[in-house]
């Protein structure tokens, strides 16, 4: 791969990427990518300064307080400044909501969270825990996200965003937030072939997230414990959630993954970089098109939540179909849909951005 040579930004080879965590298992999927793509990474947590000599700052989630960390690109001169990119992972607020309506809760969430940053410590935790404030402050969470967003994109924080949903990033990009669209993927961390039995009938991985999810999960275990099958829940309540190396191992234990959303059009396909590579069939409730490139029917199964039980049970007893889409799902996912291109669709995109700024750099400095 050709990197750009650049006038007044760092070396577009090295990425600083955003640890939300210690040990984060995302930022080091995002690393190795990075790597095999042939740049190289370094990572700085939200309180940490960024580093100024990469080229290029790649923020994802947000999984914290997005625009503290924002602001920090304003204490590296405008000329050493890296390209940053934001690459979304969380939900829009809900979709049959007016756009102008969801834009005004956006920025008078976002607004309000900004200004109770900036007021003393002890102001901003009283206020927080009153009894009016709180829940406001506990909650509309996909309202602050979009808002702050759309703060950090008009005052010149965030140079391109992406998305792992191809309906938010075409939303987005219609109401002023130019979006790409970038998917999950697979990850050779995420996956391998351990030859085991696949003793597990179902499985569920992962917090409830939402009312809905929840009364939806235990109505199918209920209906599925009733006619005998095995349903394994790693919720954390049932059993302990599960990360990494154990993922894998009960994704290759498990005949099927069961996937189903917090809201109703939320989008999940995470879910199904896991599994799929893992030969681990994914039935779903009916999603919307975040994802084309998984077809209901082909790469997964779809039905709506009253069915979900009994469309469960016909591809547990049909070995045949079951083993041909979660063949068509492997392969989809190990050549096409695969977190590495992903990054590249990014990575790219920071060049070319690049580029045209040099290029007005080169002929119009004083716009700098």
């Amino acid at each position: 791969m050709t990197h750009l040579s650049t006038l007044h930004q760092g070396n577009l080879t090295q990425v600083a990427v955003i640890e939300w965590e210690e040990g984060d298992g995302i930022t080091e999927v995002i690393n190795d990518e990075l790597n095999s793509l042939g740049y190289s990474s370094v990572t700085f947590q939200p309180d940490q300064p960024i580093p100024c000599d990469s080229g290029i700052v790649f923020i994802y989630g947000p999984y914290g307080k997005l625009l503290p960390v924002l602001h920090r690109l304003n204490n590296i001169p405008h000329a050493l400044r890296p390209v940053s990119i934001y690459w979304n992972t969380e939900g829009l607020p809900d979709l049959q909501l007016p756009w102008p309506f969801i834009n005004l809760l956006s920025a008078i969430r976002s607004g309000g969270e900004r200004w109770l940053d900036e007021l003393p410590y002890q102001w901003a935790r009283h206020l927080t825990q009153t009894r009016a404030l709180s829940p406001i402050f506990r909650r509309m969470m996909r309202f602050r996200y979009l808002g702050d967003l759309r703060y950090a994109y008009k005052k010149g924080l965030i140079d391109l965003i992406a998305d792992t949903s191809a309906i938010y990033a075409h939303l987005r990009s219609h109401h002023g937030l130019p979006t790409l669209f970038a998917p999950w993927g697979a990850t050779q961390k995420w996956y391998d072939d351990l030859g085991m039995e696949r003793d597990i009938d179902v499985l569920w991985m992962g917090k409830h997230g939402s009312y809905r999810r929840r009364r939806i999960l235990y109505q199918v275990q209920r209906q599925l414990e009733a006619r005998g099958v095995n349903m394994y829940i790693a919720d954390n309540e049932q059993n302990p959630f599960i990360f990494g190396e154990t993922r894998t191992e009960y994704l290759n234990r498990a005949k099927i993954t069961l996937n189903i959303t917090r809201t109703w059009y939320d989008d999940n396909f995470m879910r199904f970089a896991m599994a799929a590579p893992n030969g681990s069939l994914v039935v779903s409730e009916t999603l919307l098109q975040h994802c084309p490139q998984f077809e209901p029917g082909i790469h997964y199964i779809a039905a709506p939540v009253e069915r979900l039980a009994d469309t469960i049970l016909v591809y547990l007893q049909d070995d045949e179909r079951r083993l041909q889409i979660t063949d068509n799902a492997y392969q989809l996912v190990r050549t096409q849909m695969t977190l590495r291109r992903s990054m590249q669709i990014m990575m790219e995109a920071a060049a070319n951005y690049q580029k045209e700024n040099d290029y007005l750099w080169e002929r119009q400095p004083f716009l700098f």
